[in-house]
């Protein structure tokens, strides 16, 4: 960068000394020689070769005085200002080993210790839902930007395609193995359920071939949650009661990209979820055998289809398991029955 170079000064950015074409860029940003100048010009040029002859031209070609006393910067500094303050590379000064979890962050990590005693019980709490074998040959890659605008800056450099979010868990192909899992977010005031939600995603792929992206999200969305909740979350809840649902597991089973998940599509997963993971005990062993299936088998077909045999109406059984839930504490207004709604999810307030 440029900025704050005198031009006159005759020097690089590497500080190396220029030559006469280097200095000859620099203007001074003057009119049109006067008609003084014209005629006073003979007489500087004699005065100039005696000069010359008798110390040489390195002063002649001193512009200092010439160049502006603020000389404007080139463009692109303000590029590399920006690149400067928010490099695109991953954190990665620190590191905090925990259990499954290695994070890497840059800066001082103050309430670390309170909230990774509570990140160590996800995996017990996520294999005792599921009976499944969580987190036991898992190493997950945790990268903490210490803003907002670092995590953004490098999410859009590097993963374009990608909607915006608060945080993301990928899995990055390996040869030989599942692939290296990810999670990405930043220090903001919502890290802890972020990082649960993440967490659990890269739990979840850590030990199953794939999930059903409706399932992934609504597991997701219950256990970013402290465990004590029994996976409610206060604000999908509250919504629902204010606003009710149509519930259309079919159409959530037909979903394959991140793109299509909403915050309505993210409500009804967490409903379902809730029901299956908490609701009668049918629906709680058929939620563990097609997880069992999902160790062996990336694509065991939709589950609704399962879901009709034990409950010929699986909405209404949705609808009855949602209204019988007690979560009083947190609620702006009184508990009201949740009922199917005449709207279409999407078209639904947010």
């Amino acid at each position: 960068m440029f900025s704050g170079q005198r031009c006159g000064d005759r020097r690089t950015r590497s500080g190396r000394r220029l030559g006469r074409r280097g200095v000859g860029r620099c203007t001074s940003h003057r009119g049109p020689r006067s008609t003084l100048q014209r005629q006073l010009r003979p007489l500087l040029i004699t005065l100039a070769c005696a000069v010359i002859s008798q110390g040489g031209c390195s002063g002649w070609w001193d512009l200092s005085s010439r160049a502006p006393s603020d000389p404007v910067p080139l463009a692109r500094s303000t590029a590399h200002e920006v690149a400067s303050a928010y490099p695109l590379t991953l954190p990665g000064k620190q590191a905090t080993r925990r259990g499954s979890y290695v994070f890497y962050h840059d800066t001082s990590w103050l309430p670390a210790e309170t909230l990774l005693r509570e990140l160590d019980t996800l995996p017990d709490e996520l294999a005792e839902a599921l009976q499944l074998p969580i987190g036991q040959t898992t190493i997950i890659q945790v990268f903490l930007f210490e803003s907002q605008e670092r995590y953004e800056r490098y999410m859009k450099a590097h993963y374009p395609h990608l909607p915006i979010r608060r945080a993301y868990f990928l899995q990055e192909p390996r040869p030989g193995g599942r692939g290296d899992l990810k999670v990405f977010t930043w220090m903001g005031d919502q890290l802890h359920t972020d990082l649960r939600h993440e967490l659990t995603h890269a739990l979840l792929h850590g030990t199953l071939k794939d999930v059903p992206l409706w399932l992934d999200e609504g597991l997701a969305s219950c256990f970013e949650w402290p465990g004590s909740q029994r996976g409610i979350h206060p604000q999908h809840l509250e919504h629902l009661r204010r606003h009710g649902v149509q519930p259309d597991l079919a159409r959530l089973e037909r979903l394959e990209r991140v793109d299509e998940m909403e915050k309505p599509e993210y409500r009804e997963a967490w409903a379902w979820t809730h029901f299956l993971l908490y609701g009668p005990p049918p629906a709680r062993q058929l939620l563990r055998e097609y997880v069992q299936q999902l160790r062996h088998n990336p694509r065991p077909g939709p589950l609704l289809p399962r879901l009709q045999q034990s409950f010929p109406d699986p909405a209404a059984a949705l609808l009855d398991h949602l209204n019988q839930l007690d979560w009083p504490a947190r609620h702006l207004s009184p508990p009201a029955q949740v009922q199917s709604s005449q709207v279409s999810p999407r078209n639904g307030q947010p």
